[in-house]
């Protein structure tokens, strides 16, 4: 396999990129959106309370399937080059996490109602930062060496080293400098 190959390892095509990273983010944002107007009573003006939760509901079921999509392939490519393993496995576990509770939410007891519902919160708050540190560490992984090399020294402060003075032309020279 060549170097530009193996540094796209893991890499979905733009076809299943796209439609996931919308999915993920309407999920994301209506789950939020509901958190704000239910939970900590934000006015915000447009839909109603019910219409957030029932987005968040159709596109986590869009995200299951979108996570099924990707996992045979993005998943199993990037852990055989060894990619970005380390946030692939949280994004799994909080992604798992975030299905199981989820799930609990309408199935579960109502004695662990109270406490599925901050899992719930907490572990989507999560996912909100960890999946774009996903992305941001894949792109900088796939990244050739020369361009990461580049990058990462212009976040490296420039220290531009003074040129030495020119030596003074004799005449210019005082007595206690002449040789």
């Amino acid at each position: 396999m060549n170097s530009a190959k193996i540094r796209r390892a893991g890499r979905l095509p733009a076809w299943q990129r796209i439609p996931t990273h919308l999915i993920f983010t309407v999920c994301a944002l209506s789950g939020l959106l509901f958190f704000l107007r239910h939970d900590l009573r934000v006015e915000i003006p447009g839909a109603e309370t019910h219409s957030y939760l029932v987005m968040h509901g159709v596109s986590a079921a869009f995200a299951l399937l979108a996570i099924g999509a990707i996992l045979p392939g993005h998943l199993r490519v990037a852990w055989i080059a060894r990619r970005n393993r380390i946030s692939g496995l949280v994004m799994l576990a909080v992604m798992a996490l975030l299905m199981l509770s989820g799930l609990m939410l309408y199935y579960g007891s109502e004695e662990l109602r109270d406490a599925t519902v901050l899992t719930h919160w907490i572990v989507g708050g999560i996912v909100m930062a960890a999946f774009p540190l996903h992305l941001m560490l894949g792109r900088r992984d796939a990244m050739p060496d020369v361009a990461r090399a580049v990058a990462h020294d212009m976040t490296k402060p420039s220290v531009v080293p003074e040129p030495e003075p020119a030596p003074l032309p004799a005449s210019a020279r005082s007595p206690a400098t002449m040789p």
